[in-house]
């Protein structure tokens, strides 16, 4: 398994290695859902675009794991 390295600029964004991108067919405007697992790694699926008319349900899945994800680590910090 080999090992990538990527950095994070000012805005959070990150450049994903070019061979990761082919390994995953990722291509400009696709949507990727970066996924933590219990271990602590990070999972990206994707390497494809969605449609929103067409994959609402997917959509709307991503976004209601990333507002639930927010919303733990808020409550976290309150504590």
């Amino acid at each position: 398994m080999m090992n990538y390295s990527c950095k994070v600029n000012s805005k959070g964004q990150i450049t994903i290695p070019s061979q990761i991108r082919k390994i995953l067919a990722i291509q400009e405007d696709d949507v990727l859902l970066a996924k933590k697992t219990v271990e602590g790694t990070i999972v990206l699926k994707g390497g494809r675009s969605v449609n929103i008319d067409k994959d609402t349900d997917g959509l709307l899945r991503a976004l209601e794991e990333t507002f639930a994800a927010m919303k733990k680590r808020e409550e976290s910090t309150e504590a």
